[in-house]
């Protein structure tokens, strides 16, 4: 048996040997197939994957709920000021009233000049509870996150950004320093890990976080919060999760059905939809591109099992003479088809991982070759193999032996 399979290899490949440029050109165009559709395949994957990693940052499934601004009453002039009743006790009312919320907490900021010694740096400074951190997968690079006591204590204590720390020290740790925050002595506590721009195009590295009771008394003797940051159970419950904070808010502030809001609801789905927009074109496009390219190899492959069949008319017809079964014969010239379309697919598989990796180290194209998708593209090309030779395998087998070596004599 190992004998028979091993003559029928060598018949194979001196088959494929003898119509050498036809087989390139077949093979060819399958390779071009399979690695045009391996690198479309490798930039949808990247943008994808930058879409996950970017909403890693961010925190998922977020929305943020901020003080709006309302017009200046009747007798009083003219011009906007910024609603002051949004208050901290909501965020607990959004979180346990409203069943497609998770988690909702408040935060205080603004921006303010902090200094060390000498140096001086206008940052974002925003009064946070510990929640904050997870919501938003702020990590601690050295030091401690701020804590309850913290809170309850209404401790100047901070936790800075690598942006400030760079600015004010360096790079060296500010560790047990002690930053003045609009004139206010704060004692450095920790330091978070860097995590660069966020959706919005915001440096979330330029920030200090300090407790949010300690924002609100110490800094700016107020009453009420900047924002609410409320993050829904699922991303297919944001709507209902936003619908609900807002029917909730219009209750509590007392407004009028048509009377305007004095929040604002700001999301991420924006910029996520423009990133879901692109990633699904290019999905699109490589499905396009997948289907054109591997047709043109499907026609490649066709024509040169069509050719060869006419050619070798002679040989199926001695073939047969000497007891080969119509079954074999089709065999023969399928087998022959599928190994030149598989050996296109690896070529195609090769080529199209270099072209992706060169295009990752030349542009900034986010791209991501998935090791586990390469098995698709082989597989599809010995589908093509098969399927773009039925038709030249069958007129094949419906060769007459006797009409065969007539017309070969």
């Amino acid at each position: 048996m190992i004998a028979a399979a091993a003559l029928r290899i060598r018949i194979l490949v001196a088959a494929l040997a003898s119509q050498r440029l036809r087989a390139v050109v077949a093979g060819g165009m399958v390779s071009v197939g399979v690695a045009s559709t391996l690198v479309m395949v490798a930039l949808s994957s990247g943008v994808r994957v930058e879409m996950q990693a970017l909403q890693e940052r961010m925190g998922k499934n977020l929305f943020f709920v901020k003080a709006g601004e309302r017009p200046v009453p009747a007798g009083r002039g003219n011009g906007w000021f910024v609603s002051s009743r949004l208050e901290p006790e909501e965020a607990a009312l959004i979180e346990t009233r409203l069943g497609a919320v998770m988690h909702a907490v408040p935060v205080r900021e603004r921006s303010v000049l902090v200094k060390l010694d000498s140096k001086r740096v206008v940052t974002t400074v925003r009064g946070v509870t510990p929640e904050f951190l997870e919501l938003r997968n702020f990590e601690i690079e050295a030091g401690r996150p701020i804590d309850e006591s913290d809170r309850q204590a209404l401790r100047r204590v901070a936790v800075v950004g690598p942006f400030v720390k760079e600015r004010l020290a360096g790079g060296h740790s500010l560790l047990g320093a002690t930053l003045r925050v609009a004139g206010v002595p704060f004692a450095v506590i920790g330091e978070l890990r860097a995590k660069g721009t966020g959706s919005d195009g915001s440096d979330q590295d330029d920030q200090i976080l300090v407790p949010f009771e300690t924002a609100m008394r110490r800094l700016d003797n107020v009453e009420a919060a900047s924002l609410l940051l409320v993050q829904a159970r699922a991303a297919d419950r944001m709507e209902e999760a936003i619908d609900g904070v807002r029917a909730l808010l219009r209750t509590a502030h007392y407004i009028e059905p048509d009377a305007r809001e004095d929040f604002d609801i700001l999301t991420m789905i924006r910029q996520d939809e423009v990133r879901r927009m692109t990633s699904q074109w290019l999905q699109g496009l490589s499905r396009i591109l997948a289907v054109v390219t591997l047709a043109l190899g499907g026609v490649g492959v066709f024509a040169v099992s069509y050719l060869n069949v006419k050619e070798r008319t002679g040989e199926i017809g001695l073939r047969m003479a000497i007891g080969s079964t119509r079954s074999s014969i089709a065999g023969l010239f399928m087998a022959e088809a599928c190994t030149l379309s598989v050996l296109g697919g690896i070529a195609g598989v090769a080529i199209g991982a270099l072209t992706a990796t060169l295009l990752a180290a030349a542009t900034s194209w986010p791209i991501a070759i998935d090791l586990r998708g390469i098995g698709i593209p082989l597989a599809v090309s010995a589908a093509i193999g098969v399927l773009c030779s039925l038709v030249p395998a069958w007129r094949a087998s419906r060769v007459l032996p006797a009409m065969a070596l007539a017309g070969q004599a």
